[in-house]
């Protein structure tokens, strides 16, 4: 596929997928009641663009011009085609039902890209199975817990038979190791925990080290319990380690009853998803350390169908964190490196809108060249004296700079951290593969560095 500047800006407003859009028609046709139906449409609206076509169809599921104005009102923000509006006008019988939804689409503008992970490139596979749902972004967590260790800890906790001790365990096993839970292993971990209010202490306990989840494999958690109020509890403490928010709309099948749809829309509104790169971004004083050396030209296709190389994909993962996942309060800063080091900004800067967006186009502007620095890149983080989490991203070893021996740099990183306690969140980004590639090491190195700092760890091929 030819690749163009487009993949490394945000993503352009693409409407639903055929297959998904007749999945969220089909669950708006099942609902009895037209509240129910309102809250599936702003779900689904809240990530996702639609032609006026399909409004239309959408639109169409309910009897009452009234109705049909709502989910007109719902749905105004997130059409792709203006220029057909005159289809949605068509939809009413009465000239004064006419004349209200003209005056409500007046002043109807295309619409903007939603507030999600990038749209699967036109062409692509974008359909999961007969799900309906709008293809996860999926990349290989090689970094997390192995699968037998993960186990271990599951029958360790079956062991304990109350929830303090069981608390204390996982506790103890999450602070012992930086690698994070898979989406499988949390869903061994959850169930555990008979009791909702137990099972959202101990997912706040994990949060961090959750590398996320998609949207059904949440609803599958909340089908492990019966009553709403605990589905509603539990989708609090999940809902930001959901990685496709696109597909959000699934996780109101898990809920019989309006008012606990409505409930559960709200909570889903708030969604920051998570980055299967970065996590969440709970730090509000962060530096992001991003490796930009010549191997970074690595290039590899995605689930998606999407051919990239390793910069282009962290470029759009980084724009995506900075726009989507800054506390408003949060300070941040850019250090960039290669053979040599640069930063973005002299010092961290507060994370204003105006702030955010020149950050994002300057890692639109990145190019890949050069060799591996990580020893000046730390230094150049850890001097700054207001951070305090930096998240680290490289896909090699260190070959430039005044240091080059592992042992060497984490020594440094001691020292440097003697007094500031600052955490790294340690990326090993090996997707794609080039002629010097040592995975194993580059894995070995941003394990340790993660370990000496309390950081998490992630390592993604």
């Amino acid at each position: 596929m030819c690749l163009t500047l487009a993949v490394l800006l945000p993503a352009s407003a693409l409407a639903m997928d055929g297959a998904a859009f007749e999945q969220l028609h089909a669950r708006v046709k099942k609902e009895g009641l037209s509240d129910a139906k309102i809250t599936v449409l702003k779900t689904a609206a809240s990530t996702n663009t639609f032609t006026c076509e399909q409004v239309a169809r959408l639109a169409s599921q309910f009897s009452f011009g009234d109705d049909k104005l709502e989910a007109l009102s719902a749905l105004k923000g997130r059409i792709e085609d203006p220029e057909n509006k005159a289809r949605l006008v068509n939809l009413f019988s009465f000239d004064d039902e006419k004349a209200k939804a003209e005056q409500l689409l007046a002043d109807l503008q295309r619409a903007t890209p939603a507030p999600s992970s990038a749209a699967p490139a036109p062409g692509s596979a974008s359909a999961l199975g007969g799900t309906g749902e709008t293809t996860p972004l999926l990349v290989n967590q090689v970094g997390a817990w192995p699968d037998a260790d993960a186990r271990a800890l599951v029958a360790a906790l079956k062991k304990e038979r109350f929830t303090d001790d069981k608390m204390n365990v996982l506790k103890t096993a999450i602070a012992s190791r930086p690698e994070g839970f898979t989406s499988a292993q949390i869903q061994q971990l959850v169930p555990i925990f008979t009791f909702s209010d137990d099972m959202v202490k101990a997912v706040t306990l994990m949060d961090e080290h959750m590398l996320g989840m998609t949207s059904r494999e949440v609803l599958g958690v909340l089908g492990k319990y019966s009553f709403s109020d605990d589905k509603l509890k539990v989708l609090r403490v999940l809902k930001d380690a959901i990685t496709d928010a696109e597909n959000k709309f699934i996780i109101l099948d898990g809920f019989t009853f309006g008012n606990d749809k409505e409930e559960a829309r709200r909570i889903l509104e708030t969604i920051k998803p998570r980055s299967p790169v970065y996590g969440t971004i709970r730090s509000k004083r962060v530096i992001f350390v991003v490796d930009v050396s010549g191997s970074m030209e690595a290039r590899f296709t995605t689930n998606r169908g999407e051919t990239l190389n390793r910069l282009q994909f962290v470029q759009r993962e980084l724009q995506s964190v900075l726009k989507e996942q800054l506390p408003a309060d949060a300070k941040f800063n850019l250090v960039i490196f290669s053979s040599g080091v640069q930063t973005w900004k002299p010092g961290l800067i507060a994370a204003t809108p105006q702030s955010v967006q020149e950050a994002v186009q300057y890692v639109s502007g990145l190019r890949q060249n050069g060799g591996t620095n990580i020893h000046g890149a730390l230094e150049k983080a850890f001097a700054d004296p207001e951070a305090d989490s930096i998240y680290f991203l490289t896909d090699g070893m260190p070959s430039e700079g005044k240091k080059t021996a592992n042992a060497a740099i984490l020594q440094d990183v001691a020292a440097w951290n003697a007094q500031r306690k600052a955490v790294v969140n340690t990326i090993a980004f090996l997707m794609g593969k080039t002629s010097g590639d040592n995975k194993p090491k580059s894995r070995e190195l941003m394990l340790q560095l993660a370990k000496a700092t309390g950081g998490v760890y992630r390592s993604i091929e």
